[in-house]
């Protein structure tokens, strides 16, 4: 029989955070890149308490005996395996802001959780690999300073959203080279001798086999967007300005995270959560990716959210749980 769910071990476990903003990890002609970073506190961090608390001690006791409370500052000693997170943005740039609640809600299950800002084709007017570089920069980075932020080296996963997820699975996969563009490096900027590798990822609604976009979009009724009728998905545009129409199967290939499982050295564990509503990505996207991570013999979870569509619906406080869960097994 088929595994029909699985249930992740839970912790009841609950840290204080603080947020370290806008910390700059990439210089690029258009501007700094930051980044934003959610981490456990450090009880050297915590306020002093001048009020009387009848909570704490009680606490205290059920910790010594055995028990292990729900709120607690972070151990001293302790590395947090991370999490970065990738925005959505339609490919036009986006700012790590936009993730700032879920990274609060990652680094309370016990995370350092960052959220980078990367360049985009309208904004910055750089088209693909551009996020994946800056992603992988991002990782690099954080790596490298890893002791400054109570990171664990070892432990680094891929949180992304939409266009974000497909940058995600693409920095997870491919090699140093882009799938049909060789002489186009993954790999620039800084700390060139650090790993960008990640072992696990988390795809929310990602379009992840673009030269079939269009024909599962038209498959599963979803509404064509502007210009689709010419037989071509309007991602063309969003990720490679003009330049596309030299050779759309070649361009798009290029940018489809499903393209590069075949060449990849390692296949991490994925998880793609996505709603049955979803108004612009089919849900043949992930579960055809799915398949396809299983077939290259890694790991891969669908979950469906009843009624989620692209956003709205899906961010729920039970899949931030679930998303935890996950790489908190994986990490």
């Amino acid at each position: 029989m088929n595994i029909s769910k699985t249930i992740y071990s839970s912790r009841n476990t609950e840290y204080d955070v603080v947020c370290v903003p806008d910390v700059v990890f990439a210089h690029r002609e258009t501007g700094d890149l930051t980044l934003q970073l959610v981490v456990p506190v450090d009880p050297g961090i915590l306020p002093p308490m001048d009020y009387y608390d009848p909570i704490t001690p009680r606490m205290e006791q059920w910790a010594a005996q055995g028990a292990m409370p729900l709120h607690m500052p972070a151990p001293e000693d302790v590395k947090f395996p991370l999490i970065v997170g990738c925005p959505g943005s339609g490919w036009a740039g986006a700012d790590g802001h936009q993730y700032m609640a879920r990274l609060v809600t990652l680094a309370r299950h016990g995370f350092a959780a960052a959220a980078i800002s990367y360049r985009g084709t309208y904004r910055d007017n750089v088209v693909f690999p551009a996020a994946v570089q800056d992603l992988r920069e991002a990782v690099r980075f954080l790596r490298a300073n890893a002791p400054v932020y109570r990171i664990d080296p070892d432990r680094v996963g891929f949180l992304g959203d939409s266009s974000g997820g497909n940058t995600a699975a693409v920095a997870a996969l491919a090699g140093s080279g882009v799938l049909g563009f060789p002489e186009v490096s993954f790999d620039i900027g800084a700390y060139p001798e650090v790993s960008s590798d990640v072992k696990a990822v988390c795809l929310v609604y990602a379009p992840v086999d673009l030269p079939n976009i269009l024909e599962d979009r038209i498959r599963e009724r979803k509404l064509l967007r502007p210009g689709e009728e010419s037989g071509l998905p309007f991602e063309c545009m969003e990720i490679w300005q003009e330049r596309y129409r030299e050779d759309p199967e070649r361009y798009l290939a290029a940018a489809s995270p499903i393209r590069y499982l075949d060449g990849a050295e390692r296949v991490p564990p994925f998880l793609f959560v996505q709603g049955d509503e979803d108004q612009i990505i089919p849900m043949a996207q992930g579960l055809r990716f799915c398949d396809r991570v299983i077939e290259r013999g890694g790991r891969a979870e669908f979950v469906k959210i009843a009624g989620g569509l692209h956003g709205p619906g899906v961010w729920s406080g039970e899949m931030l749980t679930t998303v935890a869960q996950f790489f908190r097994t994986y990490l």
